[in-house]
């Protein structure tokens, strides 16, 4: 009877053993919990900001089908159109950049 029972402990040591191995090293485990958690933060962040871009654009669509202002506007400044009688400046980022080192 007494190795029964001796038989029956090992039996239950061994399944403890293997549910901690899993639960600490396995494929579910904590550490990997929290590389999730950390991923997910990180997967917020650039949707937050994705968001943000959208709405951005959203506006921008929407001012330009009701105003011809901004259309002109967005060719002058990111497609660099002027009137034939207009002269357009376009200044240099690196001559800024070397101007405030003197």
């Amino acid at each position: 009877m007494k190795k029964l029972y001796i038989l029956i402990i090992c039996f239950l040591a061994l399944i403890a053993a293997l549910l901690f191995r899993s639960i600490f090293f396995g494929e579910k485990s904590y550490g990997f919990k929290n590389q999730l958690k950390i991923e997910n933060e990180a997967q917020q962040k650039i949707n937050s900001e994705l968001k943000e871009e959208n709405k951005i654009l959203e506006f921008e669509i929407n001012n330009a089908k009701n105003s011809n202002d901004h259309v002109e506007n967005f060719a002058r400044e990111n497609l660099n159109l002027s009137y034939p009688d207009e002269e357009f400046i376009i200044f240099d980022k690196e001559d800024k950049i070397e101007d405030e080192k003197r």
